[in-house]
Formats: structure tokens, C-alpha cells, sequence
């Protein structure tokens, strides 16, 4: 943290830091709002976590549903949303702000902006299995997605340097979200018209989000700086915000902002040692690495109030070491359980969860603490364990229905040998293994309840016994989609005190901020839908804010 004793290098309006969807519509609001708008962005690529996502946003009430005949109303998301929160919402109030104001966001870019959008028809509301306990929840989609957009055609030399989907397996780079969750992506989509999109520059998913709004920035010429992250946060002698020192490619730069700083840059879930210090337990990110807390750091450092740092946008994963990431070292891939036929057991060989839970879920009890066992038995890793006939009529990762086992599945002829070849007690697994298969011969499984959830893999609900030999395992670990808990917000996006109502002249959205409905995963593209529309909000208050002398 920098006080203002020097020369600015540059002076703008509204400096907005981040390139994710939170943070480009927060800047297409400022420059709408008349502010000059500088964009700082860490990567050399644009658009963040966001450029790698399904690009979906649930829209409460969007502009789509009434034209297909289908009743939402605000009374019934608001339900929804509180119901799913249970309580983890800091400020419930904030909850109707967005489902007041994320479909008028979405309309007004639509209006003004190149992004057009869909409807996802076949991605319910993820607590629809058990809506008869949930009010407000649909048994149709509220999520829409961006339209396949060309970005070769709209953004020239720039749709290179769209972040783009390349480490994660379970949603293709050139499908749309309706495409892949009606069965027609991937190997079985149309390979002329996959051809067409990648020859053409068509980006589809979170590129398409992030490219037409890009486009719309370099419409209305706001300047946007890659390979700068931001470092400091500058304050003027009254302890505001008045401008942040970025590190350019041409050296570090002090960059002014006369009206107010923007943080929508992403979580902390590739700092590890914020990852245990809030958490306590290991997860795995499935995000871009530059995740690593920066506007955290830098507003706790200008006495920031923080909010829900215990909480992350959840999955399951699996590493398959023919899988790289950018570091050359294996990415973990989007992957909970194999359905039926397969347990997921922890390092003591019990069960203690099911695959069909919804992602965001899913990972929550590896942190759960056992009153009988006096501590943390489900500490990752867990193991999966399955046998042959799941290892014949499914993919898994990239080893096919047929192909030998490599030798990340670990193998072995019997339920002990399994335990032995990966640690477990082969008594505790060997129990384990033959207790469920006592219920699931029968169709049942009295530890849990069948479940399905149209937000992971379709799975049936009638449990199936473990079949061998062999048997198979795999490790079963906890991810990170991106955490959600950092600065606390008001209606506007401004940043809460610690010593103050408000840091003035800062303000945060998207994984930067906390997440305004407790950590609730509602619905496909929740995170997303709530950093747009709270980037919405923050663009549009500071660009009416009067300019300051600095």
C-alpha cells in the first residue's frame, strides 16, 4: 500500500483491475456513465476464469422466460435463493438487489453491447430433484448463455488473446452448453460445423461472453493493459482510494483514478497458503493460475471489511496424468465419483459422501469434522473404487470403455489387494465394499438416499454393486472453481470499512468480492450471473461519482 507522495505515470476516471465478466461489464457501465476507463489485467490473455467457464449466468426473471411461457417472479428467486443460503448470506438485503437488478444488467447489454444471449433449456435449477422442500426453485432453466460470437471478425488482432478453454475436459472448447448437455457436443457433434467455428474464430461458452463484451470496450475505447498486474493499492492522505500501482511490461506504472478503483480480479484459490490458512484443507483449483488474492491483499491492506473467506465455488476432480497444464505438469480435471457401481470412500475406507450431489456441494464435507473419530477423517484424498463393469461402459478422463488400465487407475483382482496397492485398511474397505453391496443388489442404499442432480453427471438413481474382479480406484479430490470471499459490498459495489462505513473509491465484484448470496450455487452460471451484475452496479455508481483532484 502506497500513500500519494508521488507523480502519476497516468490519470484516468475509473480504473477497473480484472478482465473477467464481472470486471468488463463493470467497465462497460463506467464508460457508459461518461468515465475515461483504463482496464489492467495480470495475464497476457483476457477474460480470466470467466474465459475458461460454460459462460452460463443464472438470470432470475430474464427476458427469455415469459416468451416460452414459463412463470418466474421475483417473490419465488428470492425464496430460492434464501433457502439455499440458510443463513450465510452477510447481507440479506443484497439478495433482492440482485435479483432485482441481474435481469436488467443482462438487457441492457444485450441493448448495448455485441453480447447476445440464449436460453440453456436443459439446465434446471439444481435443486429441482428436491424441490418440494425448497421454495422458489424451478423445474426449468433460468440460465442463458452467451450466443456462439466471432470474435476473428469483431475484435481483429485481439481474439487471440481471449482466454480459451484448452485444460479441462468436461466441456468442450467449440460446444455450446446446450449442445453438450442435450448429447450432442464433443465426439458426437457435428464435425463440419466444429471445423467452421475454429476456422471462422466462432468462440462459444465463457470466450463468447468475454469476446463480445471486449468488443464492446474497444467500441467505446477504453484502454485495456495485459501482462500488468495490479501490486498497490494507492491512498490519498484521507486514507480513500485514489489510484493503484501496476507492474507493466514497460515497468511499474502509478495509475490515477480520479473517481474510483475496481476490483473484479479473481480468488485466492491458487494462493496456497491463503487456500489452508481459510480453509484447512487442500483443494485443487480448475481456475487460471493468476488466482492467487492479489485485490484481496491489497484491500485488506487499505482496511477493507472481508466476508465468507471460508467458502469456494466447489467440484470434485481427478488428475489423469496425460493432462497438462500450462506448467507442464498434470491439471486436475472436473470429476465426481463414477456413479452407480462405485463408492467413494476416505483414507480410513468408509464412505461419506455421494457423487450426485450437486458440484458446488460436493466437496464440503472433506473439511467436515467427526465428533466420534475427534478430527478430520475425510481429509482429501479420497479414493473412488469401482469395478469392471464401470470400468467397461464408461469414459473415464481420457481412458476409454476397452482400453487397458494405465497406471494411475490402480488395479487388483480382489477388494484387500485394492486396499493394500493404495494404503487403506483392506478390513475397514473390504467391509465397506460388501455392506453396500448387500443394499445395492437390491436397489438400495440406506447411507444415502438415491440422488440425482441435473448439475453433474445424469445419474441414475438405483445404486449398483461394486462388481469384480478387478476392482480399480482412483483418487477423488476436492476443487475450486474460484473461492468466494473477499471484500464485503454494499448496493453499489463500494467496498466496505473495517473503521469506516465504506473505503471510498474502491469497489469490488466477482470472486474479488463476497459472495453476495453466501456461496449459494443455484443455478448454472451463479457466479457469473452475480459478479456481472455487481460489476453492473459498481461501473455505474463510480462513473457518476464527481471527479476528485489527486
Amino acid at each position: 500500500m502506497l500513500t500519494n507522495t508521488g507523480e502519476w505515470s497516468e490519470i484516468a476516471d475509473v480504473v477497473v483491475v480484472g478482465s473477467g465478466a464481472a470486471a468488463l461489464t463493470a467497465a462497460t457501465l463506467a464508460a457508459d456513465g461518461g468515465a475515461e476507463v483504463v482496464l489492467v489485467e495480470k495475464e497476457d490473455a483476457l477474460g480470466g476464469t470467466s474465459g475458461v467457464s460454460g459462460g452460463g449466468m443464472w438470470i432470475p426473471n430474464n427476458h427469455h422466460l415469459a416468451p416460452a411461457g414459463l412463470d418466474d417472479s421475483r417473490e419465488d428467486a428470492i425464496a430460492y435463493i434464501t433457502r439455499i443460503a440458510d443463513g450465510r448470506a452477510l447481507d440479506p438485503q443484497l439478495i433482492e438487489v440482485f435479483v432485482d437488478t441481474a435481469p436488467e444488467m443482462l438487457a441492457y447489454l444485450e441493448a448495448h453491447t455485441p453480447l447476445r444471449t440464449r436460453p440453456v433449456t436443459n439446465l434446471h435449477d439444481y435443486y429441482e430433484v428436491i424441490r418440494d422442500r425448497v421454495p422458489g426453485c424451478k423445474a426449468f432453466s433460468r440460465t442463458v448463455e452467451p450466443c456462439a460470437f466471432s470474435a476473428r471478425e469483431a475484435l481483429g488482432a485481439w481474439a487471440d488473446r481471449i482466454a480459451v478453454r484448452s485444460t479441462l475436459l468436461s466441456l468442450g472448447a467449440s460446444t455450446t452448453l446446450q449442445e453438450d448437455l442435450s448429447g450432442r457436443g464433443g465426439v458426437s457433434a457435428n464435425l463440419d460445423e466444429l471445423a467452421r467455428r475454429e476456422r471462422e474464430g466462432i468462440r462459444v461458452k465463457g470466450a463468447a461472453l468475454v469476446s463480445a463484451l471486449v468488443a464492446g470496450l474497444l467500441e467505446r475505447r477504453v484502454r485495456l493493459w495485459t501482462s500488468s498486474p495490479a501490486e498497490e493499492l494507492v491512498l490519498a492522505a484521507d486514507g480513500s482510494v485514489a489510484g493503484v500501482r501496476v507492474a507493466t511490461p514497460d515497468g511499474d506504472r502509478r495509475l490515477g483514478a480520479r473517481r474510483g478503483v475496481i476490483l473484479a480480479c479473481g480468488g485466492f484459490e491458487w494462493n496456497r497458503d491463503m487456500v489452508l490458512a481459510y480453509f484447512g484443507y487442500d483443494i485443487k483449483p480448475l481456475s487460471p493460475g493468476g488466482n492467487t488474492g492479489d485485490g484481496h491483499l491489497m484491500a485488506m491492506e487499505a482496511q477493507a471489511r472481508m466476508g465468507n473467506m471460508w467458502s469456494y465455488w466447489g467440484n470434485g476432480a481427478a488428475f489423469d496424468p496425460s493432462v497438462l497444464g500450462p506448467d507442464g505438469r498434470p491439471f486436475p480435471q472436473m470429476l465426481k465419483g463414477l456413479g452407480p457401481g462405485s463408492i467413494i470412500v476416505n483414507r480410513h475406507g468408509r464412505r461419506f459422501m455421494h457423487g450426485g450431489y450437486t458440484y458446488n456441494d460436493f466437496p464440503k464435507t472433506f473439511g467436515a469434522f467427526d465428533q466420534e473419530y475427534a478430527g478430520y477423517p475425510n481429509t482429501p484424498p479420497a479414493w473412488i473404487i469401482f469395478g469392471r463393469t464401470v470400468k467397461e461402459r464408461r469414459q473415464i478422463l481420457t481412458v476409454r470403455p476397452g482400453d487397458p488400465a494405465p497406471e494411475w487407475i490402480a488395479r487388483a483382482d480382489s477388494v484387500r489387494g485394492l486396499a493394500e496397492k493404495i494404503g487403506l485398511d483392506p478390513d475397514e474397505l473390504d467391509a465397506t465394499v460388501l455392506h453396500y453391496n448387500k443394499y445395492a443388489a437390491k436397489g438400495d442404499d440406506p447411507e444415502f438416499q438415491p440422488v440425482r442432480s441435473r448439475a453433474g453427471s445424469p445419474l441414475p438413481e438405483t445404486p449398483e454393486p461394486v462388481v469384480g474382479p478387478p476392482y480399480y480406484a482412483i483418487q477423488q479430490w476436492p476443487a475450486s472453481l474460484g473461492t468466494n470471499g473477499g471484500c464485503r459490498v454494499n448496493e453499489n459495489g463500494q467496498v466496505l470499512g473495517a473503521r469506516g462505513p465504506v473505503v471510498e473509491g474502491l469497489y469490488a465484484a466477482g470472486n474479488t468480492s463476497a459472495a453476495v448470496l453466501g456461496g449459494a450455487y443455484v443455478g448454472g452460471g451463479t457466479p457469473i450471473a452475480s459478479g456481472m451484475t455487481f460489476g453492473y452496479l459498481a461501473g455505474r455508481h463510480a462513473a457518476a461519482r464527481p471527479s476528485r483532484e489527486i
